[in-house]
């Protein structure tokens, strides 16, 4: 009973984490089925916790051609001579923290996921800076 319950407390196997520091850049590479979801809209995700899925960005129209949608902060770049879905979020702040993920995108139907979901993790940056600013005017000469 014990073990069952430990890993049902595990952290799922196929989520993958990405830490960052805040104003860095998140890049992802969602691969897909060429055969299958060449021509298909595909999304980028936020799970937040029970809630529905948020949809943040969205290729426009299903096409067998490279295309790249922007929206704010999260671009999307759709290739299908790749079979392959970048994902860029730049900027990222500690509220970007959360758990995300590449679909297929045929609302109303659910979508379809492409590659495991992502937990970004984005912490404040700030401190390191201030400590490396510390032993370096710390460390100056009486004279200088």
């Amino acid at each position: 009973m014990f073990l069952v319950s430990e890993v049902q407390a595990a952290t799922d196997p196929a989520e993958e984490t990405y830490n960052r520091v805040e104003g860095q850049t998140l890049a992802v590479s969602c691969p897909f089925n060429i055969m299958k979801y060449a021509s298909s809209r595909k999304a980028w995700q936020r799970l937040p916790d029970g809630k529905e899925p948020l949809t943040l960005v969205a290729t426009e129209r299903p096409n067998a051609n490279p295309s790249e949608v922007r929206v704010g902060k999260y671009t999307l770049k759709d290739d299908p001579s790749e079979a392959m879905l970048h994902v860029q979020m730049t900027d990222l702040r500690v509220a970007d923290s959360g758990l995300y993920r590449c679909v297929i995108y045929h609302p109303p139907n659910d979508p379809v996921l492409l590659f495991h979901p992502v937990r970004l993790v984005v912490t404040k940056g700030t401190l390191g800076l201030r400590i490396a600013e510390f032993s370096c005017s710390s460390q100056q000469s009486p004279d200088a």
